[in-house]
């Protein structure tokens, strides 16, 4: 574990320590089957603006808000985190987060791949993943009266997640399934189904 001064530094490692007492008290919600604790946020003004703009027949925006979030804590045997993993799309946490991992990450490496964006480093014993995947959606709304003008919205936005890694191994039912099912694959020698199986 983290001494206590570096795990109050590092963003969002508060969630790795949480009791289920805690959890609750925090309005995270439980799922049994994949053994998570979820916190999600919509901006409701935001949908409330989509709703009117649906009933007065106008262009809604497909955008998630800027204050939307979701966070979920993966846990693994034993009550043990194994992971955070915090999606955004707020720009400035972007970059405090990008800022943090560039000035106190180890071995930070950037790949990219299309709109996808990937930093890893490693802080203490735990590795993180900080992902910019760009969605770049354009549409073409109804002509104006003169069937002339064309009106272009554009709907792209940057989706972001945060991921820290613990080391503590995943555990949950859907996950121990998906193990046996994968095992009794292999058992019988069946082809792989992706490239990856093949590495």
């Amino acid at each position: 574990m983290l001494p206590l001064l570096l795990a109050q530094d590092l963003p969002y490692s508060k969630y790795l320590n949480f009791t289920q007492v805690e959890f609750k008290e925090n309005h995270f919600k439980y799922n049994e089957k994949y053994n998570t604790w979820t916190l999600k946020k919509t901006d409701g003004l935001s949908v409330t603006l989509n709703v009117l703009s649906i009933i007065l027949d106008a262009e809604e925006d497909l955008r998630p808000g800027k204050k939307d979030y979701c966070i979920v804590v993966q846990m693994g045997k034993e009550n043990k985190a194994s992971s955070v993993e915090v999606v955004f799309y707020n720009d400035e946490t972007y970059h405090k987060l990008l800022t943090f991992i560039i000035d106190n990450g180890q071995n930070v490496v950037e790949t990219s791949s299309g709109n996808l964006i990937k930093q890893q480093a490693f802080y203490d014993d735990y590795a993180l993943e900080l992902n910019m995947d760009r969605h770049i959606k354009s549409r073409t709304s109804a002509r104006t009266l003169d069937y002339k003008t064309v009106k272009n919205v554009d709907e792209s936005y940057n989706k972001y997640r945060f991921v820290i890694r613990t080391g503590v191994e995943p555990w949950s039912k859907k996950l121990e399934k998906q193990a046996e099912k994968a095992a009794k694959r292999d058992a019988k020698g069946k082809k792989k189904q992706n490239v990856d199986d093949l590495m």
